[in-house]
């Protein structure tokens, strides 16, 4: 990825820029939330792809939250128990 962006950006080049490094103030998670009913049962599960970054007070914040397939899930069910979603 780092010889890419040193390739991929002229102006880069000619500001002189020779390298980039990559760091571990990054990290991208994949997450399966599971969803259960006031009894306990499993109702649906959700996954998820999160980007944190670390800032520079050492705090790891979550900056971009995308469903992967939330809708599709909960629409089925929406679907089983006879409730209709908001549109």
């Amino acid at each position: 990825m780092a010889k890419a962006l040193e390739q991929s950006y002229p102006l880069d080049q000619a500001l002189g820029l020779a390298s980039v490094d990559l760091t571990d103030r990054i990290t991208r998670l994949h997450i399966r939330w599971h969803f259960y009913d006031v009894e306990g049962d499993l109702l649906t599960d959700s996954d998820y792809e999160y980007l944190l970054r670390r800032d520079d007070d050492g705090q790891l914040r979550a900056y971009v939250a995308v469903a992967i397939d939330e809708m599709e899930k909960i629409a089925k069910l929406a679907a089983t128990k006879c409730t209709q979603l908001p549109s």
